[in-house]
């Protein structure tokens, strides 16, 4: 167990009772017993430090331009985070310590799911603080939040320890008092500023294709919640370039599997059955060709999660889909770009734009939902309702990006258009919402809740709120 800091005195103050003087001594939580670290974590989610001028412990200038999601799974306490870095951007996972010591304590320097992480976050420095190492011994970036709380953490934890066992909205009981038309103007406003936010957020790399942000954001959009960080990973290592000068399926599928660190060795098909082995080992045959010539670096098996997830949402399948993609006419065999441009000027956009990211990988995936058994059959296909996920996170974004840089203000209101075609999700927070009364009627609505709940409910952003400034007026 790593030493920790000793507790921060604050200023005596001296207390006049009954005639005689009494000294007390505030002093803050010490940090190794007091401190719980979901507390830290909600200091990250929702950035309650001052980030202004934020460094890392060596000195280098750092902005959060994500903090990433929330992982309640095994692994890295948040993924798919964007962080630039001494004016590099990264992407990747952060992990969360009350003390630097937390990351040995937990053996993450041996584990290589923790080799993504790019960013270290510790509430208080100790003895391990700038000397964090990933398994490959390669120094990992920490900043260090205590010095820049906003608030005194005496607060912090009494807000922590008395808040509500629930999570229930701050308006939840006078909802039904706020004028539908509010709401639901409220509502479309905010969806249009969350779909400019996925906008602005794919513009800071202006020196990234339009083709290779789409194939990065569809990459991701199949990895889903637990792996759209490696899935990421992925596409970047693989510009769309590099998979279209290939001959054939088999080698497109056999490069991004084996960039993936996805190809089984030969030990693990000794029980295989005779089909799935030599499948397999053809892969790897073409993998290792490929490799030489190409010399692009492998991922870790150990990056990808299987950790319950449902066999369709394996990320051998998933990469087996996305090569599908560059099959002669789909739609990453050549810049993708016009071919969205004309679905977007269909009779019924939302149906051509869902037919442009049809995939089907080779019919050995019918069986398989991963390299080394056989599984009883099933589709392969990409599914309808996947494809419309991925119209809302990945190829609106672009095509708003893409009007944005042609200045195209028609392509834009048919962007958004698209979006109240689809139907909404049905998500944890769009069926908060429902329970209110405010089904979301289109995935546009369901973009908007996103935003109420994130950027307004679960920040204490009443005041901006429009439905909270109705209900305060009264």
């Amino acid at each position: 167990m790593p030493p920790t800091p000793s507790a921060v005195a604050a200023p005596q103050q001296r207390y006049e009772l009954d005639d005689a003087l009494v000294a007390a001594t505030l002093r803050e939580p010490d940090p190794s017993v007091d401190v719980p670290e979901a507390l830290v974590h909600d200091l990250w989610r929702h950035q309650r430090f001052e980030a202004d001028g934020l460094t890392t412990t060596e000195d280098a200038a750092v902005a959060i331009l994500d903090p990433g999601t929330l992982n309640t799974d095994a692994g890295p306490d948040f993924q798919n985070a964007h962080i630039r870095i001494d004016g590099m951007d990264w992407r990747g996972h952060v992990e969360i310590h009350v003390t630097s010591g937390g990351w040995f304590e937990h053996d993450h320097n041996d584990d290589p799911r923790y080799d993504s992480v790019v960013l270290h976050v510790t509430l208080h420095a100790d003895m391990w603080t700038g000397g964090l190492l990933r398994s490959d011994e390669s120094r990992i970036p920490e900043i260090v939040l205590y010095p820049r709380l906003n608030t005194p953490l005496r607060k912090l934890l009494h807000a922590y320890h008395t808040r509500p066992d629930d999570d229930t909205l701050p308006c939840a009981e006078r909802w039904n008092q706020v004028p539908e038309s509010t709401k639901r103007d409220w509502i479309a406003h905010l969806a249009r500023e969350r779909m400019a936010d996925k906008r602005d957020r794919l513009s800071d790399r202006p020196n990234v294709s339009m083709e290779e942000i789409l194939q990065e954001r569809l990459f991701a959009g199949l990895g889903y919640a637990k792996n759209d960080a490696p899935m990421g990973t992925l596409a970047r290592r693989l510009p769309p370039d590099t998979i279209r000068a290939l001959d054939t399926p088999k080698d497109r599928e056999a490069l991004l599997l084996g960039v993936a660190g996805l190809l089984p060795a030969p030990a693990d098909l000794l029980d295989a059955d005779r089909a799935t082995a030599d499948y397999t080992m053809d892969l790897r045959g073409r993998f290792r060709r490929l490799q030489v010539r190409l010399d692009v670096p492998t991922m870790s098996e150990t990056s990808w999660t299987f950790f319950r997830l449902r066999p369709p949402n394996f990320p051998p399948l998933r990469i087996a889909q996305a090569a599908a993609w560059y099959a002669d006419d789909a739609l990453l065999a050549t810049d993708p770009l016009p071919t969205l441009r004309t679905a977007l000027a269909a009779d019924v956009p939302a149906e051509a734009l869902r037919d442009a990211l049809a995939a089907s990988p080779p019919d050995f995936w019918t069986t398989h939902y991963h390299l080394e058994k056989p599984a009883s059959e099933h589709t392969a296909d990409l599914g309808p309702s996947r494809r419309e996920t991925l119209l809302v996170n990945a190829v609106v974004p672009v095509l708003l990006l893409d009007a944005a840089r042609r200045n195209n203000t028609s392509q834009e209101a048919a962007v958004l258009d698209v979006l109240c075609t689809l139907p909404a999700s049905s998500d944890r927070i769009v069926r908060r919402f429902a329970n209110l009364g405010t089904e979301a009627q289109s995935a546009f609505e369901a973009q908007g809740l996103h935003q109420l709940y994130r950027n307004y409910c679960t920040e204490g952003g009443c005041l901006d709120c429009a439905i909270g400034q109705h209900l305060l007026s009264e």
